[in-house]
């Protein structure tokens, strides 16, 4: 009984490494599915509102911003637009480019 006990712990240890590893599969799957960052100065209303802290109203107001005031020059531009702060600039950081 006392072999028993310790060939099952050891089988039980020796699957350990797998079911952790695929306990973390999730976790990877979600950092490679990232998307290619947007175009803040070609994206439409809806694809901008795809995008962490910009809802419909926020994505339509930097769609008015560009129409109004032409392209921006700087990702930092992006924070002239009302509604746009510091911590939606920092949800943004990486999701968006030029």
């Amino acid at each position: 009984m006392k072999t028993f006990k310790i060939l099952l712990i050891a089988s039980l240890l020796s699957i350990l490494p797998i079911a952790t590893s695929y306990a973390q599969l999730p976790e990877v799957s979600k950092s490679m599915a990232q998307i290619e960052a947007v175009s803040i100065n070609d994206a439409d209303a809806k694809m901008l509102a795809k995008l962490p802290g910009i809802g419909k109203k926020k994505a339509q107001a930097i769609v008015n911003y560009r129409d109004e005031n032409g392209v921006f020059t700087s990702l930092e531009d992006l924070a002239k637009v009302k509604g746009i702060g510091k911590k939606v600039m920092s949800k943004l950081e990486g999701k968006v480019k030029l």
